[in-house]
């Protein structure tokens, strides 16, 4: 039986899975542990990453730079569960617990982050850099 080349520059949905995501600074991200589809145009809408001990979170096919044996890369640095949030100084101010996307255009609206016992949703345009950590224009 002959070997299909015609197909060979193709990648199934489970040779994404398990895949190592690291960020535009080379950082790991964590692994893909699920591929989205968009049922009505029948593409990548994007993938569902796990690292560890953290919450899975979703990324848009919006980040993706290239894939190769070795993982996904990506164009950028995500905002994820557990970043630190910081003011514009610096100062340690709280951690993502939740990112907020747009339903339609998978664009971050917003981002929940937890300072002590009190819960604070952040708009993105109060978001100035993402880093180390995610620094914002505090009021």
């Amino acid at each position: 039986m002959t070997k299909n080349t015609e197909f060979s520059k193709y990648w199934t949905l489970q040779q994404f899975v398990g895949k190592t995501v690291f960020d535009s600074k080379g950082k790991n991200c964590g692994k893909i542990k699920s591929v989205l589809i968009d049922p009505q145009k029948f593409s990548i809408s994007g993938i569902m990453i796990k690292k560890r001990l953290s919450k899975e979170y979703f990324l848009s096919r919006e980040y993706f730079e290239e894939i190769t044996e070795s993982g996904l890369s990506l164009n950028s640095i995500p905002i994820k569960p557990g970043d630190k949030v910081s003011d514009i100084d610096g100062k340690n101010i709280g951690k993502v617990i939740k990112v907020n996307l747009n339903s339609d255009t998978n664009k971050l609206e917003s981002i929940e982050m937890k300072s002590g016992f009190k819960l604070e949703i952040i708009p993105s345009d109060r978001i100035i850099a993402v880093g180390e950590k995610i620094k914002i224009k505090t009021f």
